[in-house]
């Protein structure tokens, strides 16, 4: 079986609290992962590259064009494999973008990403990731 080729993006602000990330909360009838927090982004089209597929899944999602974007990593799970990408965002990063996919974004601190019950094993392993990084 092929693995699903994706792009996902991390945005990340460094607020005074700490590094806090932006996860979207998925509708409850969504295709994959159904009310569940998870990364904004999503599966590659036709033959795009994993930048391509990154830029166009979240003018898709967030209806902002992603700019001073880093890919951090490749993981890969039974049926996906996910390019990992960041982006440092504004303090108003809320109020500039439009959640176009899901029910909406919230920022998390490392701690409340790491305890969020609607937030995959996975996606939490990326989160501790990019926290060492960071």
């Amino acid at each position: 079986m092929d693995k699903r080729i994706c792009s996902i993006l991390i945005p990340y602000l460094d607020a005074p609290e700490g590094i806090l990330v932006f996860l979207q909360k998925r509708a409850e009838d969504a295709l994959r992962g159904p009310g569940m927090f998870g990364f904004f982004g999503g599966g590659a089209e036709n033959d795009e590259n994993i930048e391509q597929t990154l830029e166009r899944e979240i003018q898709e999602e967030l209806n902002i064009v992603p700019k001073d974007y880093q890919f951090i990593g490749t993981y890969e799970s039974l049926d996906t494999i996910l390019n990992t990408f960041l982006m440092k965002v504004e303090d108003d990063f809320e109020t500039s973008i439009v959640v176009k996919e899901g029910e909406y974004g919230k920022f998390f601190s490392e701690q409340e990403s790491q305890d969020e019950p609607k937030l995959s094993e996975m996606d939490k392993l990326i989160l501790r990731d990019f926290y060492r990084l960071k």
